[in-house]
C-alpha cells in the first residue's frame, strides 16, 4: 500500500461566516482534485474557528480573580488566563510558563488549545465549539458535490506529556472512526493481539501536519489519498471524537 499526502495551495485566509465547505470544494477545484472515495481531508482547527466566529479579541477580556492568580503562577497574561478559564473544564497545572487544562471538550492539552497563530493580531481562536459536527457539515457538502463517501478530520497542534515537540492530533471526526482495534487479531508468529488500539486520526492528522508546518507555510487543507480506511469507515454521523479520549479512572498521569 502506498499513500499520497497533497497540500491545497492557494486556500483563502478565512473570515466569519465564510462558507467553509464551498471554499473548501473550490479549493480543490482550483488545485484540479476531484475527491474520490475514501479520500481523507484534514482541515487545521483554525480555519473553522475563525469561519465560525469563534474567536475572541483579548482587550475586550476582564480578567477574574482566579485568572489574575494564575497569572502571577505562569507568567502568562491574564486576560489570556481568562479566556482560557474560559475554555476549561478544569485546571490540571499551573507553572511557570505552562497552563494544563482539560478542555470544555474533554481535551487534555495546554491552554486548552486556544490559538494565538494564523489570525489577527490582537485576537485568539479557541477550538471550534463541537469540531465534530463541524467536520459533517464539510463532509455532508463534499460527498453530494463529488458523490463520494470522504472523511474528514479537523486537526490542532498539540504537546505530549512525554516527548519534547508538538504533532498533529484529531479533534473533530466524520466518516471514520478514530482508532483502529486489531484486539482479537493476531500478530505475525500467530499470537492475538490484546491490547492494540491503533490512534488512526491522529497519526493521520500528524501526517498532514508535516505539509501544513507551525508557522507561515500557508497550508491549512490536505488531502490523504490511498490509505485502507475500510477498518474505521462509517457514515457520516456514526463517530465522534470522544471515543478515543481517556476516562478518568483509567488515566494514571491525571
Amino acid at each position: 500500500m502506498s499513500i499520497e499526502i497533497i497540500g491545497i495551495k492557494n486556500f483563502p485566509l478565512i473570515k466569519e461566516n465564510d462558507n467553509l465547505p464551498e471554499i473548501i470544494y473550490e479549493s480543490l477545484l482550483n488545485n484540479d482534485i476531484q475527491l474520490l472515495d475514501s479520500d481523507i481531508l484534514v482541515l487545521a482547527e483554525t480555519v473553522v474557528s475563525k469561519a465560525e466566529g469563534n474567536y475572541v479579541k483579548i482587550e475586550d477580556v476582564i480578567p477574574s480573580e482566579k485568572a489574575q492568580e494564575m497569572s502571577l503562577k505562569s507568567g502568562k497574561d491574564a486576560k489570556q488566563c481568562q479566556i482560557i478559564l474560559d475554555n476549561s473544564r478544569d485546571i490540571l497545572r499551573c507553572q511557570e510558563g505552562l497552563i494544563i487544562t482539560e478542555s470544555n471538550h474533554g481535551f487534555v492539552c495546554a491552554n486548552s488549545g486556544i490559538d494565538n497563530s494564523n489570525c489577527e493580531e490582537g485576537f485568539v481562536t479557541p477550538l471550534p465549539v463541537n469540531p465534530d459536527e463541524s467536520a459533517r457539515k464539510i463532509k455532508r457538502y463534499l460527498d453530494e458535490k463529488f458523490n463520494v463517501e470522504s472523511k474528514i478530520i479537523i486537526s490542532d497542534t498539540q504537546g505530549r506529556a512525554w516527548r519534547v515537540g508538538a504533532i498533529g492530533v484529531a479533534v473533530g471526526i466524520s466518516g471514520l472512526h478514530p482508532a483502529t482495534d486489531f484486539r482479537g487479531t493476531h500478530d505475525l508468529y500467530g499470537q492475538e493481539l490484546m491490547s492494540t488500539i491503533e490512534g488512526t486520526a491522529d497519526e493521520l492528522a500528524s501526517a498532514a501536519s508535516l505539509l501544513m508546518g507551525q508557522s507561515d507555510s500557508g497550508i491549512c487543507l490536505v488531502l490523504i489519498r490511498g490509505y485502507d480506511s475500510s477498518l474505521t469507515s462509517c457514515g457520516l454521523d456514526e463517530a465522534n471524537i470522544g471515543e478515543i479520549l481517556r476516562e478518568k479512572d483509567h488515566d494514571a498521569f491525571r
